[in-house]
């Protein structure tokens, strides 16, 4: 799908239907007759529209002296919709692309962060500008996941008080793959973003440093908060992980307790069951509360004996 925009004098961004020049071609899972038609429209190299495309492709910064154009790839986080039931998170590349005329961005899905910029009042005309608008509204929907994040986090951690389940394990589980995409990719970006300050391909007047420093921060201030996160979560894993296997040795303890007392008695009576002399003989009165002392006695005697241990 493809959507272009322009902006009007005040800077709000208008939906056109023709290209024209300074304009703004936003690019959402194109078509390969789409993207074939974008190249040549916009004399970009296909490449640099199809890179984005792929899941995988790591956040870099490329120019092309023959086409005079740079393409800008970051990784920004998208809901993780293999796991409806809990907001985890993944991250996809999107690109950017600064033409002569023409600022394009390619991106696999539909996302928040171009809704983001949409809103803003941006100038389509200063293509450096916007980009960095692109990359500060990218850093920003970190920040505000990872607040999501952290809530799920607490939610979790105050049902993991009362009881300890599977399904509370898994959810954890999701948390943490999220901040793992968040880290590597928001240390990825941050490259990219240091790259930008010393990159010649690309004109920064003073106001564009300031919005590129932003974008630095807001960037930093991510990569500081999702460490934390992973380090809080990596507390409570191990926490809950000793408080696990506390609660089997105990469960074992008891049960060998339990074990032990209940064999006392059995060896006792199968010892007089036997069918041989004893010297306790079965026609005696109290031949049977003669075993069953006895039985205690032994079982009183193995009690005191383990709480000297300090086993109970």
């Amino acid at each position: 799908m493809i959507t272009i925009y322009k902006s009007s004098a005040s800077g709000a961004l208008q939906k056109i239907e023709a290209f024209e020049k300074k304009c703004w071609v936003n690019m959402v899972a194109p078509s390969k007759e789409e993207i074939r038609e974008i190249a040549e429209r916009c004399t970009i190299p296909i490449e640099f529209l199809e890179d984005p495309l792929d899941l995988e492709e790591s956040a870099r910064i490329e120019y092309d002296e023959e086409t005079n154009c740079t393409l800008i790839v970051n990784d920004l986080p998208i809901a993780d919709d293999s796991n409806p039931q809990l907001n985890s998170y993944i991250t996809i590349p999107i690109g950017i692309i600064l033409g002569e005329d023409f600022i394009v961005t390619v991106c696999s899905q539909k996302t928040n962060t171009i809704e983001n910029v949409i809103k803003k009042q941006v100038h389509t005309s200063l293509k450096n500008r916007f980009a960095l608008e692109v990359l500060l509204a990218i850093s920003t929907q970190y920040i505000m996941k990872l607040k999501n994040l952290n809530k799920q986090r607490l939610k979790i951690e105050r049902n993991l008080q009362d009881s300890l389940t599977n399904k509370q394990l898994y959810n954890i589980m999701e948390i943490e793959k999220s901040l793992v995409y968040f880290l590597t990719s928001l240390k990825a970006n941050g490259d990219v973003i240091t790259k930008l300050f010393r990159s010649h391909s690309i004109k920064l007047y003073e106001e564009d440093e300031d919005l590129l420093e932003d974008v630095k921060i807001e960037n930093n201030q991510g990569i500081e908060t999702t460490e934390l996160y992973t380090r809080i979560l990596d507390s409570i894993t191990g926490s809950y992980s000793s408080l696990i296997s506390n609660e089997l040795n105990n469960t074992m303890k008891t049960l060998t307790l339990f074990t032990v007392f209940l064999t006392l008695p059995t060896l006792i009576f199968s010892f007089f069951g036997m069918n041989v002399a004893l010297p306790i003989s079965g026609q005696e009165p109290g031949s049977w509360i003669t075993t069953l002392a006895l039985s205690a006695i032994l079982m009183i005697v193995i009690a005191v004996s383990l709480w000297k241990r300090r086993i109970f």
